[in-house]
């Protein structure tokens, strides 16, 4: 029997992924994803390539193959294709504009052509070596395509194709048992399922639709054509159904066209592509800076090198071994890591009377540091399996073949220990001992995952460390000043709020997306934006009222004011007693009346002064002027000179907006660039690198009007868009501001609509912003209930 090698199984290119190439004989492709990279030299031999169809992700590296071996051909390289695609590779690619014409071109060594074009037909059956057959059955894509069934001596595997919903696929698997296996293309997260849908692609949901029509258990199921960029969300979400990760293909697997498994044999050939796939685990494992993550690939990573069906992993804690990981694929048992939390007791090292527990393979492992390779646990001597055997009775598994090994770290101390189960032969699909070859190739992995663990705890450690300072310094803040830690706290929720709303959003921000760390600096970013008000004076960040210093002098003008009128009624004695002794001219009634007079008006300036101090209303000019004469108009009252206000109290009182003057303002502003200043001196991991800017341009503009720098447009990175719009919405609801109430949401809606309006904020993120109800989310949790009101503007018109 055959093995079909797949060259190529993404869905688009990146530095360590190719797109589809299944190679079904040495001589036979389906599909020109990846022919040069992986066969090298040997690519010389490949006469014909079956296309899937005519998008270039699927034909591309048929142009360098002829091209590359043209002077070495002796036999012409027949593409088949459906009608439609062979028209659109003779029209898009091999046309004398893209590539050369090479179907008009004879071979140097032949009088034939270098390319030959042969139309299938679907469902008739195509004869290449090796007795296999290559049969196109339609797919469901966005051009006509098909997939194909590949079989040799009575037995079968189907691929897909790119395809969509594909009722004839579940038909043919029904009726057709000689199919062992079916690779199908899974190209999206669920979250992009209109896109998908519309380029006629499949997601984990709706395959697992598909898979609702599948009547046959024996089908073994494998998925191609991930997009590289939602790899790891698309592979949570397919073992959130229960496909295990090695049903996912890689680059370089095989499957036998007889049992449809993937293909492991002991060769030195398969040895060595143990080895490179070690390579690549061990770059995955120093990548991954999640421990939870990282602890669960160890486990599925050992099992897919040893064919283990089940894998434990322990973490040494105060002579304990911690149950971190464990799973059982035939069982579908996942817990720990990203997946259930494990609520088994720990492994004690030593028990109750201080003697080593050697009874259990895991703690003997630790306390004599040597790997235990047992071929039955039920024939095991000198351990205790009671756990194991009651597991077994309860879920009616077999264990039997086990393997288990301490995890040691760079100063060679043991952290732990992986323990794996059951090793699968793929042809018997029986349970057989671990062999030597598996000891080796896990022993090393074991050492690579020890490392890796302790790097990644170091680094959580680290990040626990960043966190916790920043939070240390929101509690100075809030020691200077109160509400500004408050706005901070709430700030950064409201940023989070909207960065994962624009994760889940699947239409306005489908092609947005934020991984961990991105959440994470968003997070940092938010938290750190107001740093600099740390050198901003108490006085001017805490200024409630416009003559706020370290008192507020509206007590002062009061008293100057009762001092005034305590002049003019002692004047107006003296002018009485003066009337009396004839030294005065004039009468009482006239003295008095003005005196009434004097007083009532030194009243209204005082009313007129204490409520342009609020600053709660905006102060017309003609106030502001009104409090200019009052400051250059001294009262005379007799040989002496009352001033009300001074030029600097007349300066703060005709701030026509807030509370603070445009010297105080300058001040205030300058804590953004200082922000910047303080972050760009911090030495920031390079996935934490772009904190000092999103930080520091929260109040940039997209009209080029914000501070400090001045920056426009796209010179804004989205991720400052999104706190400036946290920011500004978190400020004008804040019900904590000494100088201000907070405004009801309808208020605060209208001048976020109005500032985007005028290109000030961006205007997509303030229509999610409502759109996705994350303002009224936020609203339920922060303020009152007064100020949750309706919203009268109509978001649709931004």
């Amino acid at each position: 029997m055959s093995l079909i090698h797949i060259l190529g199984a993404n869905g688009s290119r990146s530095k360590q992924s190719f797109t589809t190439c299944i190679q079904v004989t040495p001589n036979t492709i389906i599909d020109a994803g990846n022919i040069m990279y992986a066969l090298g030299t040997e690519a010389l031999h490949v006469n014909r390539i079956f296309f899937s169809h005519a998008h270039l992700d699927h034909i591309i590296d048929s142009a360098f193959l002829i091209d590359n071996f043209f002077t070495q051909r002796k036999e012409t390289l027949y593409l088949y294709g459906l009608p439609q695609t062979i028209k659109a590779i003779k029209k898009h690619l091999f046309n004398d504009m893209v590539w050369p014409d090479f179907s008009k071109i004879n071979l140097t060594h032949c009088e034939c052509p270098a390319i030959t074009y042969i139309e299938i037909e679907p469902y008739k059956r195509y004869f290449i070596e090796e007795n296999i057959t290559l049969t196109p059955i339609p797919a469901n894509h966005a051009v006509p395509c098909c997939g194909y069934i590949i079989e040799q001596q009575g037995s079968s595997i189907l691929f897909s194709g790119d395809t969509f919903h594909n009722e004839a696929l579940w038909n043919i698997l029904n009726e057709n048992l000689s199919i062992k296996a079916l690779i199908i293309d899974v190209s999206f997260p669920n979250q992009l399922s209109h896109v998908a849908a519309e380029s006629k692609h499949l997601t984990p949901h709706f395959l697992q639709e598909g898979l609702k029509r599948l009547k046959r258990d024996d089908l073994h199921l494998y998925i191609n054509h991930l997009k590289p960029f939602y790899a790891d969300l698309i592979v949570k979400e397919l073992e959130d159904m229960g496909i295990a990760k090695k049903s996912i293909l890689c680059d370089g697997e095989k499957i036998d066209i007889a049992t449809g498994l993937l293909h492991q044999m002991m060769s030195s050939h398969t040895n060595d592509e143990r080895v490179q796939k070690l390579t690549q685990i061990g770059t995955a494992l120093s990548a991954n800076e999640s421990l939870e993550n990282l602890l669960e690939m160890i486990v599925t990573e050992a099992k897919n090198l040893t064919n283990a069906d089940g894998g434990t992993l322990y973490l040494l804690e105060k002579n304990e071994l911690r149950f971190k990981v464990i799973q059982t694929d035939s069982l579908k048992i996942k817990m720990g890591g990203t997946s259930g939390k494990i609520t088994w007791a720990p492994l004690p090292l030593y028990l109750e009377d201080g003697t080593p527990n050697k009874a259990m393979v895991a703690a003997t492992c630790v306390l004599e540091d040597r790997l235990v390779n047992i071929p039955d646990v039920y024939e095991a001597v000198g351990f205790s399996f009671e756990g194991t055997k009651k597991f077994d009775q309860g879920t009616g598994y077999r264990s039997k073949s086990m393997l288990v090994i301490p995890l040691k770290n760079h100063e060679y101390e043991i952290i732990g220990v992986l323990q794996l189960l059951n090793k699968q032969n793929d042809y018997k699909q029986e349970v057989i001992p671990f062999n030597n070859e598996d000891e080796k190739i896990t022993l090393s992995l074991a050492s690579q995952a020890a490392i890796a663990i302790t790097n990644t705890s170091l680094i959580q450690g680290l990040e626990n460390l960043l966190e916790g300072f920043l939070k240390s310094i929101i509690f100075t803040i809030s020691k200077k000043s109160p509400y500004t830690a408050g706005h901070i706290k709430r700030m950064v929720k409201l940023s989070v709020m909207l960065a994962e709303a624009i994760n889940r959003d699947t239409i306005t921000y489908a092609h947005k997306h934020f991984n961990t760390e991105e959440i994470k600096q968003i997070n940092f970013a938010a938290l750190m934006h107001d740093i600099g008000k740390l050198a901003s004076p108490e006085h001017i960040l805490n200024k409630s009222t416009k003559l706020e210093a370290l008192c507020d002098r509206i007590v002062l003008i009061e008293s100057r004011i009762q001092t005034i009128e305590k002049a003019l009624h002692v004047k107006l004695l003296e002018d009485k007693i003066a009337l009396l002794e004839g030294k005065q001219i004039g009468d009482v009634t006239t003295l008095e009346k003005t005196y009434e007079q004097q007083i009532k008006m030194l009243r209204e300036i005082f009313l007129l002064l204490q409520s342009s101090n609020n600053g709660e209303q905006f102060l017309s000019d003609e106030k502001a002027a009104n409090i200019k004469a009052i400051a250059e108009h001294p009262w005379h009252i007799g040989n002496e000179i009352y001033t009300i206000l001074t030029p600097d109290e007349a300066h703060h009182l005709s701030i026509q907006k807030g509370t603070l003057t445009s010297e105080e303002r300058e001040i205030i502003n300058n804590h953004a660039k200082l922000s910047i200043d303080i972050l760009n001196r911090l030495p920031f991991p390079k996935k934490y690198q772009q904190i000092p800017q999103i930080s520091g341009n929260h109040h940039e503009k997209l009209n080029g009007k914000g501070y400090p720098q001045g920056l426009k447009g796209d010179e804004i990175s989205f991720e400052a868009r999104i706190l400036a719009i946290a920011d500004i919405f978190e400020a004008l609801t804040a019900s904590d501001r000494p100088y201000k109430a907070g405004m009801p949401l309808s208020t605060v809606m209208k001048i976020l609509y109005t500032m985007a309006q005028a290109g000030e904020l961006d205007k997509e993120l303030v229509k999610f912003l409502y759109t996705s109800n994350i303002y009224l989310e936020y609203a339920k949790a922060f303020l009152p209930e007064r100020c949750i009101d309706e919203i009268t503007v109509d978001f649709n018109m931004l």
